[in-house]
């Protein structure tokens, strides 16, 4: 997640906030009233028309994203690549995993750095990187611009530096890095808002949950809000619930309590980060009403909620991490080499109870199973 335009000390709690863990309650949330078919009664046909089949197209399985040419590993033997992560969770262990992995199947050194949501410590681990001579860096959710200083000092000696997770694919890349890994978050976004107006009929009224200086929070907040100007302006509402990055844990449920007593109408409860839903489910649980609760990411926790009908309907769920970890890694390799990007993208999968199975990697992303051997193969040519 990129956070804009805030202080750093606020980025840094930020940080904290966006990776909180904590036990899922147990609670039940409500679901709309459906027609057979799983389509709420009543809506526009014509905004259904529209909607209904990029939903039909989301809830298949993605495809698998690997390299598609060979990698020079005798050149790059030997080389170094540091893997620096905003903090220490569930998501950026499995996906510093992955560069391990990887790292390991290439003959290649890999330094994972906590940076312990800490811009300070940001600082410290590529300054560590450039003394310690790596040939390349992964920031994992480590907005470029708050360590612009020290990605000149990488830049100036050689080092190729990748971010991750730092806003939609087409935006400019940043100074002192080669290239984003990242999903595309304002379609994802509008593929959230699609699925709502898909479920309720053409009827939703959501409240979208963020905070808008995690920059690809916001992107997926505006692609909802454009989704459902454009196919139901007139039959649904949205309105945002935008949090102060560094009060989360302790604003978001009494923000949404009173929203949900102030507006009786809503129906729909979209966090846009699978995370909150901790924060979120109890809410929702004491509303009084059935309400339908949607998010953003996959995690492994949300995707066994779906799996259970407790708490959360739905997500859209990334590739798993640990195969961001394999992507970042041919990335910043590809660079060191000197050749081309190869640009990938995360893909996403909208993902119900009607295709998460038992939550598992092989239910959900069954494309993804035996991906390590995908890029090895493609490696050796």
């Amino acid at each position: 997640m990129q956070i804009r335009n805030a202080p750093k000390g606020v980025v840094a709690a930020m940080a904290g906030a966006a990776a909180i863990a904590l036990t899922f309650s147990g609670c039940t949330s409500g679901e709309a009233d459906e027609e057979p078919g799983g389509t709420a009664a009543g809506g526009d046909q014509d905004c259904l028309a529209q909607v209904q089949p990029a939903v039909d197209e989301g809830l298949q399985p993605s495809a698998l994203v690997a390299p598609e040419s060979p990698l020079d590993l005798d050149s790059l033997a030997g080389s170094s690549i540091w893997h620096l992560t905003n903090s220490h969770n569930q998501f950026s262990t499995e996906m510093a995993a992955g560069v391990e992995e990887a790292g390991e199947a290439a003959g290649v050194d890999v330094t994972v750095f906590d940076g312990q949501n800490s811009t300070s410590r940001y600082s410290e681990g590529i300054n560590q990187a450039i003394a310690q001579g790596a040939d390349g860096i992964i920031l994992m959710a480590i907005q470029p611009s708050v360590v612009a200083e020290d990605l000149k000092a990488a830049e100036a000696a050689g080092i190729r530096v990748l971010s991750t997770l730092n806003g939609d694919p087409d935006e400019p890349v940043e100074a002192g890095t080669f290239g984003n890994l990242t999903a595309d978050y304002t379609a994802d976004g509008e593929l959230m808002a699609k699925w709502v107006l898909a479920d309720s009929g053409c009827t939703a009224n959501s409240v979208v949950i963020q905070s808008s200086p995690v920059h690809v929070w916001d992107l997926a907040t505006k692609g909802f809000e454009a989704a459902t100007e454009e196919f139901c302006a007139e039959a649904c509402g949205v309105e945002v619930i935008d949090l102060d990055p560094a009060n989360i844990a302790n604003d978001l449920g009494n923000q949404l309590q009173t929203k949900l007593q102030t507006n009786p109408d809503i129906d729909y409860v979209v966090p846009v980060w699978d995370s909150a839903i901790p924060l979120v489910s109890p809410v929702v649980a004491t509303a009084g009403r059935p309400i339908t609760v949607f998010a953003h990411d996959g995690i492994t926790e949300s995707l066994q909620l779906i799996s259970e009908g407790t708490d959360q309907q739905g997500t859209l769920a990334m590739a798993p991490s640990g195969w961001i970890g394999w992507a970042a890694f041919d990335e910043v390799a590809r660079a060191i080499l000197g050749e081309p990007s190869p640009g990938y993208v995360i893909p996403t999968r909208l993902v119900t109870r009607e295709n998460v199975g038992d939550g598992s990697l092989a239910s959900v992303s069954p494309e993804y199973v035996d991906f390590q051997s995908a890029f090895i193969d493609a490696w050796q040519g």
